[in-house]
């Protein structure tokens, strides 16, 4: 059973306004109002809690905000460290059929000094469960003393020292940076994200796992490339294994990679420190699956996931989503 340590860098407020219709520039009245403690690594230590794995979500959260986490399911699972600031706020307005508008805040910036207490206390967290896995996911806040992204190296390092292996789950610069840094172990692109890290569209399942082994060469123990209505697959350089598994019904793909990702990190080690990929594939698509099937990113139970599908990659099959390139 692999113990999970998630880092959160820039955390959440969701705040959700249900509306019988959306008039701009009017004034719309809510018929209810949903506010909960969101974020990527939040997302991946909630599913795992529900799963029984331990877990531990570390969180930076302002600290006029700390009153926000008696409103969080299982805050018992959050390691807090307070800093400077205020917690970004995420907003959404949904219609009734469906059509949402969001306003999403940029993440709030940190001191170099309140990074390095919790990248302290990310370490702290690991070492205590001597975990397996130390899960960074979500946007990277920038510093606002070097005006540059936070450093993530001196946390892996660490971490790595610690015997705990580092899944990152980004995009954009850090991804690029992070990817042939050496120090990441697994990392989870969807098919666009791996073409852009590769600089080639791909038109099929063996061209993705062609893909995957690029990353393996470049370092990356473990590429895990979700591939929407084309599965996943779980690649290393010496194995692969594509797994799929059908919703009951789509109704929100908010969050469904976090699920699959927690799906994937709660399973993967053997009990010789070993990964185990077709188990934690076929974890990773059923638990990913039935996020799709809920209103929202809170799963509170994993009794209905579908049953998975988990092969040897079928290299000719096509794929039916186009990538699309968006680097030079």
């Amino acid at each position: 059973m692999s113990g999970v340590v998630t880092l959160t860098p820039a955390p959440v407020l969701d705040r959700t306004y249900l509306v019988a219709s959306m008039a701009p520039g009017k004034v719309n009245r809510a018929v209810e109002v949903h506010e909960y403690m969101s974020g990527k690594g939040l997302n991946v230590s909630r599913t795992l809690h529900v799963a029984r794995r331990p877990t531990a979500a570390v969180m930076p959260i302002g600290r006029d905000d700390e009153h926000l986490l008696f409103r969080t399911p299982f805050p018992h699972i959050l390691r807090i460290m307070p800093i400077q600031g205020r917690i970004r706020v995420n907003t959404a307005i949904v219609e009734d059929g469906g059509r949402t508008t969001n306003v999403n805040q940029s993440a709030i910036p940190m001191s170099t000094a309140d990074w390095e207490r919790v990248v302290d206390l990310t370490i702290e967290q690991i070492q205590e469960m001597d975990a397996d896995w130390l899960c960074a996911s979500g946007t990277h806040p920038f510093d606002s003393d070097t005006g540059d992204f936070v450093d993530m190296t001196g946390l892996f390092e660490r971490a790595r020292e610690a015997g705990a292996r580092v899944a990152l789950d980004t995009s954009g610069v850090p991804l690029d940076r992070l990817v042939t840094s050496g120090l990441v172990n697994l990392i989870k692109p969807n098919a666009d994200e791996l073409a852009n890290l590769v600089g080639r569209n791909l038109g099929t399942i063996g061209e993705a796992l062609e893909a995957g082994r690029e990353l393996n060469g470049g370092g990356i123990e473990v590429a895990l490339v979700s591939l929407g209505a084309d599965g996943a697959l779980a690649i290393t350089a010496d194995a692969a294994v594509w797994g799929a598994a059908v919703a009951p019904q789509l109704v929100n793909t908010t969050g469904a990679g976090d699920a699959t990702l927690a799906g994937f990190l709660g399973n993967s080690v053997d009990d010789d420190g070993g990964l185990d990929l077709e188990r934690a594939l076929a974890t990773a698509v059923s638990w990913g699956a039935l996020a799709v099937s809920l209103p929202t990113t809170l799963i509170t139970g994993l009794e209905d996931a579908p049953e998975p599908t988990v092969s040897v990659p079928d290299l000719e099959r096509v794929l039916l989503e186009a990538t699309h390139l968006t680097k030079k």
